[in-house]
């Protein structure tokens, strides 16, 4: 009697989707990730992330049950790319002396990679912040901020200014650039951004050893 081989179609079954449920997540990852960075946390619902991502949206729920799920991988997510395109970014500038105000300008590009809007109080900082209160995404938040830091530091370096990177200074910075974006809306600026280049310019001139830098002719 020949011996019977085991039906492996329904081994193969699974494994095709599982994979597919594997690539369905990332996509809602990725997709929530993007919508968070582009439009702010109230475009992070699971019908929005999963038309952006291609999922039906009658099977969102079922990859993220709630919505805390889903925001925190957006958050989770959003940082990752953060810190990767902020590291891109400090990474292929050039290496040359530059004033206080194209370098202020540098740093804050950098740190709100991948791309800095004029509402970037309002779209980016507020959501951090507010995310940086909440448990469970707290430990999320404080695991970019090395990173984001040595980008900083790089930035710098870059410019002209280690006497600033090389120093504890360097943190300052990352506190200002918040704090001057902050101020800005505060008081009603038109341009929040241009006010916190003016704030981190003024702190870079009074930090560096060599003074105020001058872009080359």
């Amino acid at each position: 009697m020949a011996e019977e081989v085991p039906d492996r179609a329904p081994a193969r079954s699974r494994t095709v989707r599982q994979k597919r449920s594997g690539q369905r997540q990332e996509a809602m990852r990725e997709a929530a990730a993007r919508l968070l960075i582009e439009h702010g946390p109230a475009a992070v619902t699971h019908r929005r992330v999963a038309a952006e991502a291609g999922v039906p949206a009658g099977s969102a729920a079922y990859y993220f049950p709630s919505i805390e799920e889903l925001y925190a991988e957006a958050v989770r997510t959003a940082e990752g790319m953060r810190t990767t395109a902020a590291q891109a970014f400090a990474e292929d500038l050039t290496t040359r002396r530059r004033s206080s105000t194209t370098t202020a300008r540098l740093l804050i590009e950098a740190l709100y990679a991948p791309r800095l809007e004029p509402d970037v109080v309002t779209v980016r900082l507020e959501p951090m912040l507010d995310a940086s209160r909440t448990p469970g995404l707290l430990e999320i938040m404080r695991g970019s901020w090395p990173g984001l830091v040595e980008v900083l530091r790089t930035v710098l370096r870059k410019c002209g200014y280690d006497a600033v990177a090389d120093t504890d200074d360097v943190l300052l910075v990352r506190l200002l650039i918040d704090a001057a974006l902050l101020h800005a809306e505060v008081q009603g600026s038109a341009d929040a951004v241009e006010h916190a280049v003016r704030t981190v310019a003024r702190l870079l001139d009074l930090a560096s050893a060599a003074g105020p830098g001058t872009d080359p002719a």
